[in-house]
């Protein structure tokens, strides 16, 4: 599908075309159709199981961490938007404070955690429930994959809530912590020097 989404990205008309251009265009239009084609029977034959699966990977998750664990982090989708322009902002903030030491890079990327941890922490419950009735209206979704997040959420809640199956000790979470200090450190960095968010 991402070779598909790709060719299809790359057989776009160009904009504006010269008369060369123009014919350019002319020759791609089948091989376009023909990619277009292909990409929506792919998605269709998919989408699916691709559902089920979502779906699955939830009561996964639920039965790994809690119900209740799930259904927060399903509650969260829908504030990804505000967290994408929170990032933004970060990245270019950074971009505009210039070159920095390592230990200064490497607090930055750290306080980057902190600080989308108190955003998600600060939206009031009554967002989250406004979130959830636009949601359902507007049929949100994670991506084109994901099935629309209420129902997902109402997947999760409906039958019997389930408790958390992995609750690692404190001295697992120290190591887990210290594990990924480095990949977390990394990723943090890679957005705010790159600015990788979309």
């Amino acid at each position: 599908m991402r070779t598909l989404a790709l060719w299809h990205h790359t057989l776009q008309p160009i904009p504006d075309p010269t008369a060369l251009e123009l014919a350019v265009n002319a020759l791609y239009a089948l091989p376009r159709l023909l990619v277009r084609g292909l990409l929506v029977l792919l998605v269709r034959l998919t989408s699916r199981a691709g559902t089920r699966a979502e779906y699955l990977a939830d009561r996964l998750a639920a039965r790994t961490a809690s119900t209740q664990a799930a259904v927060g982090l399903v509650d969260r989708l829908l504030i990804s938007n505000s967290l994408a322009v929170l990032l933004r902002s970060e990245a270019n903030r950074a971009a505009l404070g210039g070159s920095r030491s390592a230990r200064e890079a490497k607090a930055r990327a750290d306080e980057l955690w902190g600080l989308l941890t108190a955003y998600t922490a600060s939206v009031p419950e009554h967002e989250y429930e406004r979130q959830r009735r636009a949601g359902a209206r507007r049929g949100h979704q994670a991506d084109a994959t994901h099935p629309p997040t209420h129902l997902r959420r109402a997947c999760l809640l409906a039958g019997e809530p389930a408790t958390a199956q992995v609750v690692p000790r404190v001295r697992q979470n120290e190591r887990i912590t210290t594990e990924l200090a480095a990949a977390r450190t990394e990723v943090a960095r890679r957005l705010l020097r790159d600015g990788l968010v979309h």
